[in-house]
């Protein structure tokens, strides 16, 4: 028989745990923390009841839930399923401050667009958000269009799968540049062909909005900081590469060298 002296009334729990009466009873009726119930009908909790109590919140602390802890967690014995299921909570954790570092970012990025000179309107804020949201680091270029060629843009960008792999041309890009390709050479110019493409279906045949594109990357020293890392391997590698597919496919655009 349990010793009433180490018993405590749901009021005493909750002020323990500092957790509400309603959670506890939420435990109980979730089968995560059962209590004894008296003749009288109240409800009583063991000392190991007050250890379990911590276990859960500690283990919400983690980003576990409920579910998770009730019927995963818990009654774990082996140090070899503790390590598994912890390590694949913190990879997940891992994987949401990764998701919360990007929206900074973006954050960021929007504070500055708001400290131009310039007025700026949430149209053009959202659009340039969601541009780096899929990965284009070179969403700055909206400042660059009126507010026709941002509703292109817009339009395009909403309604155009991820299959574009703007990042993973731009990535492309920097590994060219930083292990000194020729952008002449096969490699140089495969990337300016699928720059090249890439931006002409972006533009879906929009002549203003491809030169906006094309202007806004000749204008580097203008460029927000968060752009300088891919400065460089733009002015120094894509735009002689550009230069050189332009003039071998025999089409009308000229890229000069930006100073």
């Amino acid at each position: 028989m349990v010793n009433q002296e180490h018993l405590f009334a749901i009021g005493e729990l909750a002020r323990i745990g500092g957790v509400s009466v309603r959670t506890l009873q939420y435990y109980d009726e979730q089968d995560l923390l059962k209590p004894i119930i008296t003749k009288g009908g109240r409800r009583k909790y063991t000392r190991e009841d007050v250890l379990r109590l911590e276990q859960i919140l500690f283990l919400k602390s983690l980003g576990f839930s409920l579910e998770e802890i009730n019927e995963k967690i818990l009654d774990l014995n082996t140090s070899a399923d503790l390590k598994n299921i912890f390590t694949m909570q913190r990879n997940a954790l891992t994987g949401q401050i990764e998701q919360l570092n990007n929206i900074v970012g973006m954050l960021d990025t929007a504070i500055a667009e708001t400290n131009t000179d310039q007025e700026i309107s949430m149209d053009r804020l959202i659009t340039i958000m969601e541009s780096m949201r899929r990965g284009n680091p070179y969403a700055f270029v909206v400042r660059y269009f009126n507010d026709e060629q941002l509703k292109s843009f817009a339009f395009q960008l909403f309604t155009m799968p991820d299959n574009l792999k703007v990042k993973e041309v731009f990535d492309k890009l920097r590994e060219l540049y930083e292990k000194g390709v020729n952008p002449e050479g096969e490699e140089g110019q495969e990337l300016a062909k699928r720059w090249w493409n890439m931006v002409n279906e972006f533009s879906s045949g929009d002549f203003n909005l491809l030169m906006s594109l094309i202007n806004a990357g000749l204008d580097i020293p203008n460029w927000p900081d968060e752009a300088r890392d891919i400065q460089e391997p733009i002015k120094n590698f894509l735009v002689k590469a550009l230069n050189v597919y332009i003039h071998n496919n025999g089409l009308q655009i000229g890229i000069e060298k930006p100073k």
